[in-house]
């Protein structure tokens, strides 16, 4: 069997890329493992994405379908005090909005669009290697849903199989970030009280002593909640977790009980869950902060989270997922690989330098100051927006001081 293009995984960044593969009349077929709907996190996009949905042609199906997202607020239990970040006080505010997704409906949507566009796309297709040419990749081998297994040749390969990141992992390309080796412990609930109007869909985060939560509103009354919490937190608290560090993924009662002793830590947090209803056990997901040293190579890339992830503080992966896979079409017909991976990396380097600067204190300050500069509180919003692959003055300005704030 032969296709141009194979797309490992039907994630959002596989969807985009198939997408536009599609659109450029090119023969591509996706390989997805699961059945969809299926769960994500991940589920605030960033304004910076929509002009790649308004290039699917999904942006008004999206606005129909998902709640509006115009800020984001910061809430510091601490200090008591809480800032917000409306988007449109971005450098660029062509898009001062974005959308709280559901995953299971989001990528379905996109997925079933790359469908609607003439990419082939197979569910219950497993990817199990690589099939090497001289130097390179020459095409995969892939098990159908019966088991059985079948030769892929094909001329390019896009890697888009998210944390299973299967090229970076074969190649042993794989590293863990340092001093993020943080836990991810969440839920869906409804219920949970709202601000009306353009605050009805802010992504709400609040610090605790122990990490941050999240609050992320659904159009249909739910929200996602989360605890993003320190090895140290979880370390003192394995009474309360029982088997929880031992089995994570069967020990829904001890998951339940570290998210609400990480809530119950949280004043804001606490007051923001009073009369909810939670509508399944707490998952967990644990350190899943890694970097990628390889996201290229001859016949093939990664993109999305099979290039690497960085904490979700802010929102970034999705965001980086389908930027990354809108422009890496252009960039393998044109051959400019290396340009592209190096735009992607400096944009993710200031989003995991922020990262950074944030959980060590020194980004803080200037996020709650009132009296913030405009300058200053422009170039952050723009940050929060996803406008970091550009080579605009204020990026370039933002870099320098985050490192300068983190020391990196």
């Amino acid at each position: 069997m032969a296709a141009p293009f194979v797309v490992i995984g039907g994630g959002p960044a596989g969807a985009v890329a198939a997408a536009r593969l599609a659109q450029r009349g090119e023969s591509v077929v996706v390989l997805e493992k699961e059945a969809f709907p299926r769960f994500r996190l991940g589920e605030s996009l960033l304004p910076q994405s929509l002009h790649v949905l308004e290039a699917m042609g999904v942006l008004e199906e999206v606005r129909a379908r998902f709640l509006v997202k115009k800020g984001a607020q910061f809430h510091d239990d601490a200090s008591g005090k809480a800032t917000r970040f409306s988007f449109d006080g971005a450098f660029d505010h062509r898009y001062d909005y974005a959308f709280q997704v559901p995953r299971d409906e989001f990528d379905a949507l996109l997925l079933a669009r790359a469908a609607s566009l003439g990419a082939d796309v197979r569910h219950g297709w497993t990817v199990t290697r690589a099939l090497a040419s001289a130097g390179g990749v020459a095409g995969v081998m892939a098990r159908d849903p019966d088991g059985r297994e079948h030769a892929l040749d094909t001329r390019f390969v896009i890697d888009a199989s998210g944390r299973d990141a299967l090229f970076a992992h074969d190649g042993r390309a794989t590293e863990r970030l340092d001093g993020l080796e943080n836990t991810a412990l969440y839920t869906h609930v409804r219920g949970m009280a709202r601000e009306q109007g353009e605050r009805e869909g802010d992504v709400h985060i609040v610090l605790f002593d122990g990490g941050w939560h999240w609050v992320i509103p659904f159009k249909d009354g739910r929200s996602s909640v989360g605890a993003v919490v320190s090895r140290a937190w979880m370390r003192a608290n394995a009474g309360v977790a029982g088997d929880a560090g031992r089995d994570a993924d069967h020990a829904p009662a001890s998951l339940d009980r570290l998210l609400f002793k990480a809530i119950a830590e949280s004043p804001a947090m606490t007051r923001l869950m009073n009369g909810t209803e939670v509508l399944w056990p707490a998952r967990a997901a644990a350190d899943f902060s890694y970097r990628v040293g390889r996201s290229y190579g001859d016949g093939w890339v990664a993109v999305g989270d099979a290039g690497g992830f960085i904490d979700p503080l802010f929102s970034t992966g999705v965001h980086i997922a389908m930027w990354g896979a809108f422009e890496v079409v252009p960039a393998i017909v044109a051959g400019e690989l290396p340009a592209w991976d190096a735009r992607v990396r400096a944009g993710a380097g200031m989003f995991l330098t922020a990262v950074r600067g944030f959980y060590k204190g020194a980004l803080q300050p200037y996020m709650f100051t009132e009296n913030s500069r405009t300058y200053l509180r422009r170039a952050i919003t723009s940050m929060l927006s996803g406008d970091v692959f550009s080579d605009e003055r204020w990026t370039r300005d933002m870099r320098e001081r985050l490192v300068t704030l983190v020391g990196a």
